[in-house]
């Protein structure tokens, strides 16, 4: 169970003042259904009341329905942590969400080996072979603020051959035909656009930063292999893709991708929150 105190920003019910805050329709919904979770200034109310600036609305937030989750005695790195959100530093290898081939061996599952049984809501994928940051909200409250917040996110690839300087990709990206995994750049596909700059350069392939204007399926695989530069290791967007030593001795065996950087406004106190990463296969 959570307390969550917000202040009236305006003169009006408490759902609108809710909604003027980002707070999610669903949350809403639950907070019209279910009397004795709002008080303001300490006193009972319905959602429907009115209230004046600078009021306090409280609410109390918790699952009413939390199902068992299966448990895996997986490594979990967490970085960070507190009532409302969890920001994990995922390895590869790690299925985020379980699926008919990695079932009872996601994070989910790892999450639940040490929360106990809790309603899982990752706010931002990856795939799972994408190492990196990732933020797992901890209530709904939390989960519906951060679904619509700003987050700025930056990546760490290698990818092949060698590039220079920095630029824009902007490529449509839509559904490869037959195929449910794979993505492909045409004019039919969803606006993408991805920004690179090039951090280093090895033997025969760079290190190069990312940053998604868009959040589309493997965006940043689609468009670097668009540009004639995918991944190493990338077995679906690289034609070439092999295990291999990297310059500094690594044995690179997924692909070359690392979520490195998040920064973001905490949904319930508002304080920035900044966390990096680095990732196993570089300096």
């Amino acid at each position: 169970m959570r307390l969550i105190n917000i202040t009236a920003k305006i003169n009006a019910t408490i759902e609108e003042n809710l909604r003027s805050q980002n707070y999610s329709s669903s949350l809403c919904s639950r907070l019209r259904k279910r009397m004795g979770l709002i008080t303001v200034n300490n006193e009972p109310k319905r959602i429907v009341d009115v209230v004046t600036v600078g009021d306090t609305i409280s609410i109390v937030l918790e699952d009413s329905k939390v199902e068992h989750v299966l448990k895996a005695n997986i490594p979990v790195n967490i970085v960070y942590e507190d009532e409302d959100l969890a920001i994990i530093d995922k390895q590869a290898n790690l299925a985020v969400i379980n699926t008919r081939d990695h079932y009872g061996k996601s994070l989910e599952n790892a999450l639940a080996n040490i929360w106990g049984d809790f309603v899982y809501r990752p706010v931002n994928r990856l795939d799972r072979d994408t190492s990196g940051l990732m933020i797992v909200a901890k209530n709904q409250l939390a989960h519906s603020v951060l679904n619509y917040a700003p987050i700025e996110k930056r990546y760490l690839a290698l990818v092949e051959g060698h590039l220079e300087g920095e630029g824009d990709i902007i490529a449509p990206i839509d559904r490869e035909k037959d195929s449910i995994i794979k993505r492909c750049v045409r004019d039919t596909g969803k606006y993408a656009e991805t920004h690179y700059k090039v951090i280093k350069n090895y033997s025969t392939y760079t290190l190069v930063e990312l940053v998604l204007k868009t959040g589309r399926t493997h965006q940043i695989r689609v468009h670097m292999a668009h540009i004639n530069h995918p991944l190493l290791c990338d077995g679906i967007y690289n034609e070439n893709a092999h295990e291999m030593i990297l310059d500094n001795g690594f044995k690179l065996t997924r692909q070359a991708l690392h979520a490195s950087y998040l920064k973001f406004d905490h949904p319930i106190e508002k304080r920035v929150i900044e966390i990096s990463s680095k990732p196993e296969f570089i300096d």
